[in-house]
């Protein structure tokens, strides 16, 4: 899991800058194969394992939270368990500040627990799964 991590982000970076993030996570969701679901006992463990062996690839090929996020959503949705992408925003000093994470069960995985309370999370879900090429 974390060698995939280390090759995808530097490559989801590139498609985040070229094609935007609705069909990067098209182009990129099909070509992940699905490793089997996780036992659903078992599955925000798995989920927790998965963000900090992205959070340790990212130390080495760098990223945006958008492209850890990414690349986060996408390795959960191969693992069979169920995770949201989110993007929030607020206001910083003179300006907007946007920020992305993924919760699963309802916890937040890439980020604290407040992460809500800081930004204003849009309605819609940013799961890969969920975006199409229209």
């Amino acid at each position: 899991m974390f060698l995939t991590a280390l090759m995808l982000l530097p490559a989801v970076r590139v498609a985040l800058k070229v094609f935007g993030l609705r069909r990067a996570q098209a182009v990129l969701g099909p070509r992940l194969r699905p490793a089997g679901p996780v036992d659903s006992g078992g599955a925000l463990r798995h989920a927790r394992r998965t963000s900090r062996l992205v959070a340790v690839a990212a130390q080495y090929a760098g990223g945006t939270c958008l492209a850890r996020s990414v690349v986060l959503a996408c390795l959960l949705e191969r693992q069979g368990i169920p995770a949201q992408m989110r993007i929030g925003v607020r206001k910083g000093e003179n300006r907007f500040e946007a920020h992305a994470w993924v919760e699963a069960a309802g916890v937040s995985l890439n980020e604290g627990q407040d992460i809500g309370d800081r930004y204003a999370a849009f309605d819609r879900d940013f799961a890969p799964a969920r975006v199409s090429w229209r």
